[in-house]
């Protein structure tokens, strides 16, 4: 399983650099002058990597990471433990406001990010792709595409198909529109054709 993949300037070729029990390096296809990779820095300082094509930017990390089954698992003993509480002693439950807060957390944010997660990966999986640097690269490349017909005044959620090996999924990717006009990807969803 990788737990990083990262994009390495290899003079005429991008190279991959990911990292799963050990970091391996793969040989990238030849450059092209259309994609790039660049990192840049959100208003809370984090800085974050993208693949970017013209005035596209796709977060590498909203591919690689979320639907490929990478969010980490929901702490379950703590949620029981909340939850038994909770109908145990309510009254001693609700002394401590963060009782109610941390249950609210892992139930509505890291519950249900864990399960989307592996439920996007399953789908994923289903038409034949896998958690690899081609894989991913050929999602990056979709929705760069898909990014390129944004325009400024629809910028919000937008429908494609990915093709697969086996089959195809429904993508819809939503975008925002960066004061310079960049076409930033911000949620990705993936879905069975039915």
């Amino acid at each position: 399983m990788f737990k990083s993949v990262t994009v390495v300037d290899a003079g005429e070729r991008w190279d991959y650099a990911y990292v799963a029990s050990e970091e391996d390096r793969k040989e990238g296809e030849g450059k092209s002058d259309a994609m790039e990779t660049v990192d840049i820095t959100a208003p809370n300082g984090t800085v974050i990597v993208c693949a970017k094509q013209g005035n596209v930017l796709v977060p590498v990390n909203r591919v690689a990471i979320y639907p490929m089954g990478k969010v980490p698992m929901y702490p379950k003993e703590e949620l029981r433990q909340l939850q038994e509480f909770k109908q145990r002693d309510r009254k001693a439950f609700d002394q401590d406001p963060g009782n109610e807060a941390r249950l609210v957390d892992i139930r509505d944010r890291l519950k249900h990010n864990y399960e989307r997660s592996q439920e996007m990966f399953a789908s994923i999986k289903s038409i034949g792709m896998a958690d690899t640097v081609e894989d991913v690269n050929t999602i990056i490349s979709h929705l760069l595409s898909v990014g390129e017909g944004v325009a400024v005044e629809s910028a919000g959620r937008h429908p494609s198909t990915l093709e697969g090996p086996l089959g195809s999924l429904r993508v819809h990717s939503t975008w925002k529109i960066l004061p310079d006009g960049t076409r930033y990807l911000a949620t990705i969803n993936f879905m069975p054709i039915q």
